[in-house]
């Protein structure tokens, strides 16, 4: 999960030969980060020169994409060099837990509506993402909310950093919490990250380092003199994860981050959030709520889906579904549900679900995605959509529990 400095280089040169300069400029900064190699002038400049060349490339500038090139060898001929004389610096220990809590709690209770968050447990580890998903308005936030420590909970036992010490201050200073709708701030962009960056207590030179370090890595550079009104609601978003990160935080908390990103930026920002997390200097637990259950899916280990106030399913993604009783696929295209079920009506026992978008196939388990595949291929059937999620707790979307 955490890369040595040695895995970090191998996988910016795997990226660099796929030509992939959005993920190499970043995995750049974060070797320079975590290594504490920005005191190399050289290196450090040719770092921030290949993100701010790639931010700003176009698609037709073959010159620029040739000099992107040549800065990326150049920099890993210095990287190379510099390893020999880098010590092995030991990589953080994947199994420490940021936050636990048992049997937790929260119960509402007004004239007018009631709710309560029905007893769960979980733990939340450095270096993963923990992801919260279910339908509006069924806890998610509360939970959230509950973990950051902004709500008292009604029942349950909870230790934050292994330290069973009632610290709060101590601890709160370890946690960073971007609610779904951030307050709005003033002044410009860059002048607020210093001021964050000054009360957590990195002044000088190491303020203006981290600052530029946060600016670059996180796409901010280009819009560091604007202020709130000047810049788009993603671009907001990554100043929320920038000031976040200022703190220099252990267990980072996130309300529904994704929800006013178009698909590239989604994709972008949870990446962001994996790589960020498995910092060796400065290692996260994250958790977050979000509808964008694909995205989360491939990216966090640990999935928490809640109904109605109750957790129907609580562990690794990986593990979801292993003793499953049938197999289930998402397919879209040119066709209405009476003609689906005419394509795939040589297959036996299989359930068809008309979602809306797409339709759902529940089959038994030994129709697998291949049979399905082959069935759509055979019968030239228009589809422009398939997705198995036979694993997916996608399918907890469709029960009535």
């Amino acid at each position: 999960m955490f890369n040595t400095s040695s895995e970090y280089i191998q996988e910016i040169t795997q990226s660099i030969s796929n030509a992939d300069y959005s993920l190499s400029s970043r995995r750049m900064l974060d070797f320079l980060y975590d290594y504490n190699v920005s005191s190399n002038a050289e290196l450090k400049r040719l770092s921030y020169e290949i993100r701010q060349n790639y931010l700003t490339l176009s698609q037709d500038e073959s010159l620029k994409i040739t000099k992107l090139q040549e800065q990326c060898h150049a920099w890993l001929q210095l990287a190379n060099q510099l390893m020999i004389h880098l010590p092995q610096s030991q990589v953080p220990n994947e199994n420490t837990i940021v936050y636990s809590a048992s049997e937790l709690s929260k119960e509402f209770v007004s004239a007018n509506r009631s709710f309560k968050l029905h007893p769960l447990s979980l733990e939340i580890k450095l270096g993963e993402l923990t992801a919260v998903v279910g339908e509006n308005g069924n806890g998610k936030t509360t939970l959230l909310r509950l973990v950051s420590g902004e709500l008292a909970k009604s029942t349950g036992n909870v230790i934050y950093f292994e330290n069973q010490q009632n610290d709060w201050y101590n601890i709160k200073g370890k946690i960073a919490y971007i609610p779904q709708r951030p307050n709005r701030w003033y002044g410009t962009l860059i002048d607020n990250l210093h001021f964050y960056c000054t009360i957590k207590g990195i002044k000088h030179e190491d303020n203006e380092d981290h600052v530029n370090y946060i600016l670059h890595r996180l796409g901010l550079y280009q819009f560091r003199n604007l202020k709130w009104t000047e810049i788009s609601s993603g671009y907001r978003l990554r100043f929320e994860l920038a000031k976040a990160l200022m703190m220099r935080p252990q267990l980072l908390i996130l309300d529904e981050p994704l929800a006013n990103l178009d698909i590239n930026a989604q994709q972008l920002f949870i990446q962001d959030l994996k790589y960020l997390s498995q910092s060796v200097k400065n290692p996260m637990g994250v958790i977050l709520s979000s509808q964008q259950l694909h995205e989360l899916e491939r990216n966090c280990q640990n999935i928490i889906f809640i109904k109605q106030g109750k957790t129907i399913y609580s562990g690794n993604q990986q593990a979801f579904a292993t003793n499953r009783q049938a197999n289930a696929y998402e397919i879209g295209g040119n066709f209405n549900y009476l003609q689906i079920k005419e394509y795939l009506s040589t297959l036996s026992d299989i359930k068809i679900i008309d979602s809306g978008t797409v339709f759902i196939i529940n089959t038994p388990l030994h129709i697998d995605s291949a049979t399905i595949l082959k069935t759509i291929t055979d019968k030239q059937i228009p589809v422009n959509y398939f997705r198995d999620i036979s694993k997916s707790t996608r399918q907890l979307f469709q029960k009535d529990i």
